[in-house]
């Protein structure tokens, strides 16, 4: 305990304690809390039992006291927080700095929350409870007039402590790592017995908070809003002021100096400055919290770290006080607690020794931490440092960040409170909860889990993921796709299955609440946010892009918003004829084809879909006149067009026509391809020096039977004829290989001309050439690369035993040993799926390698 009365302070904090006990014989007291501190929470409970205080003023927002029922209603269980949210009314008149559009904030309970015990005591003796601070609205208005940061944050922030000169230099002299730390020590962990003597306790608080007050000076504490904020908290204990009235003040602690200033003098400290004047309006909801959000460790401005260590903490508070056996059952309750953490730990697959042996090395180095820093049970600092010295060996590494990981999740919780069922919120928090317990996902805690639906075989199955991909796309962050097929990007089109991640948080209720002023049904949000994405092209000059508004189409058809679908078919339609971009249109047609294989579990119309196909591969045709610009950049993009419309088109062909059956299309898709070639004019290739373009159509024509393999032998020989411009010829090269680079290892006669065309180069030409020669030669796999060099060596008079020292000469004996095992383990996995045979037939060895093999 702390000598209050006869210690020496500063004037100010003397001259405040006298005010103090002046006011107490006008029945007017003060519980200087921290924030979410189960010592300050029992320590209130008892105070209010006492005191029996007809009137407990609270420090939290006035406009909130509308929530007051709902805060005391039966079915209302902590973790909890009233979301607010503020707007101006109309636009800045500052034009340097625009007004935010909405400003949001929490104010969260949870069970050891002292302002829970109050309304809970006020409510069981009868109490008026009234919230007392500035409103939101008030506070956001004061907060852009300073340019602060308010986007979403707390109501009850305590970085002044935190960061309080007075508290740090009090931490070093204690010996304690930061005033989290230093809080347990001087507070939290004194025991039931000394915190029923509430008076004493809150006296102590009122002294480290009053004297880490005084390292701050007014004018920062006006900048940040903090004397606005204690001026309305004055005039609400003004205004309760009354002989019969016995007034009891839960706020902060750091507040307390200030409110009982302004008592003493009666008056405002703000009578010089310019205070708010109502521009905003607020709107406030009491949402389910969690135990995540609420730890300080996460980022939360003012709670104390480690929710759920605190939680159990709190719970044992009262059984100490009412046991008699409260020693050994605080023992057992310790070592209760770190059981169930040691098993968690092992189940995280963490721990490095027997459970048992982490339990017991973990409890008796915590225990003896504890006497020596002189607690009557571990803190939650002894508990760290016990596991630290208890389950790491050696020096502290990276390899050790899973185990604190889990360890912090742990110590922290996942637990979610709950509201009332006709607690006041807007109709699309309304819809979506009941459309996702409808759907049967958990939403008991904040712990992530996996749901893995099957969405070509369930419709049930289907409405959930298109209910799935709904919340994604308007960002409210309730789940997330980890795979499955994507009509939109392409990707995973094969996959019969998706996978989903998603947990119900504070964040995905406010985010909900926010998007309620745009409508009460997700599909309404989603069709706003798909216009403004329309809205956003056309600024940005894609308004007519086919490409921008086939991935609308895309979109609207995995979300199932169908009202949508018949305007971007029109539209799509419209620009697939003006939109006079190559790159554009064959891109709009990949998406079309990506959509007619999500066709059956999109439910769209497949001729629809087919016409607007075959008609965006015709304007594609249309434009390859494109293909005739002769700069380097343009050259590559078209190298891309080029493939991916001869593939489009083949795969019209192979693909939709053959699974379909349909012979009309088959001959369409035929035709397609005789307007692709009849649209390049060859000879304009060569005037234009487009080598790399002329070699990928004359590959092109060669796979479609367009040309005979001799006429591509010819075309390949005379690329690299004596004379030949040499950086055209590796082009010319590159474009074959971009197509298909199996044609080069196939053909000997392109092998057989490159390797005559090198031999005649000088050592500069030839260093000049390697590495646009080196670029094309990236495209083959392994195996092509040792058939070239197989043919490079014939053609150089080398032997296979010369060719392979040379590639593995720098192996060494160990490096050799460990592919032979890799080998073996491979051969083993192979002859286990019976793929054993399969792949000595596409692998063939010959009777030289295999002796290098078992050499």
């Amino acid at each position: 305990m702390i000598d209050i009365q006869n210690a020496t302070w500063p004037e100010r904090f003397s001259q405040a304690l006298l005010a103090k006990q002046q006011l107490a014989k006008q029945n007017i007291f003060f519980a200087p809390v921290r924030h979410h501190s189960p010592a300050c929470a029992y320590a209130l409970k008892h105070y209010i039992e006492q005191l029996k205080p007809t009137h407990i003023l609270i420090e939290g927002p006035e406009s909130f006291n509308f929530l007051l029922p709902s805060l005391l209603h039966q079915d209302t269980a902590p973790p909890v927080a009233i979301f607010a949210q503020a707007r101006p009314t109309a636009k800045s008149n500052d034009s340097e700095h625009e007004s935010p559009n909405l400003a949001s904030a929490y104010f969260p309970f949870c069970q050891y929350s002292p302002e829970w015990i109050a309304l809970q005591q006020g409510k069981t003796i009868g109490a008026t409870l009234k919230f007392i601070d500035l409103s939101w609205a008030k506070q956001s208005e004061l907060d852009q007039s300073k340019q602060l940061d308010i986007a979403q944050r707390s109501l009850m922030s305590e970085r002044y402590l935190a960061h309080s000169q007075y508290i740090q230099r009090l931490a070093q002299r204690l010996h304690c790592r930061n005033h989290d730390e230093l809080w347990d020590h001087l507070f939290e962990l004194q025991s039931a017995k000394q915190l029923t003597q509430a008076e004493d306790f809150f006296n102590e608080v009122f002294s480290w908070c009053a004297l880490a007050r005084l390292d701050y000076e007014d004018d920062v504490l006006l900048q940040d809003g903090s004397l606005h904020r204690e001026d309305c908290m004055w005039q609400h204990i003004q205004d309760t002021i009354a002989p019969e009235h016995r007034i009891l003040v839960v706020t902060g602690g750091f507040h307390t100096l200030a409110l009982i200033e302004l008592l003493s003098k009666k008056k405002s400290q703000l009578k010089q400055h310019k205070t708010t004047q109502n521009n905003w309006q607020e709107q406030a909801w009491l949402i389910r919290y969690s135990f995540d959000r609420l730890d300080a460790l996460n980022g939360y401005a003012s709670g104390m770290p480690s929710p759920a260590f605190y939680q159990q903490f709190w719970q044992q508070l009262d059984q100490e006080n009412i046991d008699s056996n409260a020693p050994i059952r605080l023992e057992q309750n310790v070592l209760g607690y770190l059981s169930q953490l040691c098993h968690y730990l092992d189940a995280e697959k963490c721990l490095d020794i027997n459970t048992f042996l982490a339990i017991k090395h973990t409890a008796e180095i915590a225990w003896q931490l504890a006497n020596l820093r002189g607690h009557y049970r571990p803190s939650r600092y002894d508990l760290l440092d016990a596991l630290q010295s208890a389950l790491v060996k050696g020096e502290l590494e990276d390899g050790q960040q899973h185990l604190f990981q889990q360890i912090y999740l742990f110590l922290g919780g996942q637990t979610l409170g709950q509201v009332p069922a006709d607690q006041h919120r807007p109709a699309l928090v309304d819809n979506v909860y009941q459309q996702i317990n409808k759907f049967r996902f958990n939403l008991t805690d904040t712990l992530k889990r996996q749901r893995k639906l099957d969405v070509y075989r369930k419709p049930l199955h289907q409405h959930i993921s298109q209910f799935l991909h709904l919340l994604d796309y308007v960002d409210c962050g309730f789940a997330q796709r980890l795979s499955g097929p994507d009509y939109v990007l392409g990707a995973g089109l094969d996959l019969l299955f998706e996978e989903w991640r998603y947990a119900w948080t504070p964040s995905v209720e406010a985010r909900l609440i926010e998007l309620s002023e745009q409508g009460d049904q997700l599909e309404k949000i989603a069709i706003h946010k798909l216009v403004q994405q329309q809205k956003h092209n056309q600024e940005q000059g894609l308004g007519q892009s086919a490409t921008e508004t086939a991935k609308l189409l895309a979109l609207a058809c995995r979300l199932g918003l169908k009202q949508q679908l018949e305007v971007l078919n029109q539209q799509l339609a419209q620009y697939l004829y003006s939109d006079q971009n190559l790159g554009s249109i064959i891109a709009a047609a990949q998406q079309l084809y990506y959509l007619w294989h999500g066709r059956q579990l999109l439910q769209l119309p497949e001729q629809q879909l087919q016409q607007s196909l075959i008609l965006a591969l015709q304007q594609a045709c249309y434009l390859l006149e494109q293909l005739y610009d002769s700069h380097e950049e343009k050259i590559e993009e078209n190298l891309k067009h080029l493939k991916h419309l001869h593939e489009l088109i083949i795969n019209v062909q192979q693909q939709i026509a053959a699974k379909l059956q349909d012979e009309a299309l088959r001959s369409t898709a035929d035709q397609l391809l005789t307007l692709m070639y009849q649209q390049i004019d060859l000879e304009q290739l060569r005037q234009n020096h487009l080598s790399k373009l002329k070699g990928a159509v004359d590959v092109l024509r060669f796979l479609d039977q367009r040309i005979q393999q001799q006429t591509l032998s010819n075309e390949l020989l005379l690329s690299f004829a004596t004379g030949s411009d040499l950086e055209e010829a590796v082009q010319y090269l590159q474009g074959m290989l971009h197509i298909a680079p199996e044609i080069f290892v196939q053909s000997h006669i392109a092998i057989d001309a490159l390797f005559q065309l090198v031999s005649q180069w000088s050592d500069e030409l030839f260093i000049r050439i390697l590495p646009d020669l080196r670029f094309a030669f990236s495209q083959f796999n392994p195996k092509q690369t040792r058939q070239i060099a197989e043919r490079i060596a014939e053609l150089s008079g080398l032997s296979q035993e010369v060719i392979l020292d040379q590639v593995f000469s720098h192996l060494n004996e160990q490096q050799v040993l460990e592919g032979v095992a890799l080998n073996q383990q491979l051969h083993h996995l192979l002859t286990h799926d019976h793929l054993i045979d399969w792949f000595k037939q596409d692998m063939t060895v010959t009777p030289t390698q295999e002796a290098q093999y078992d050499a």
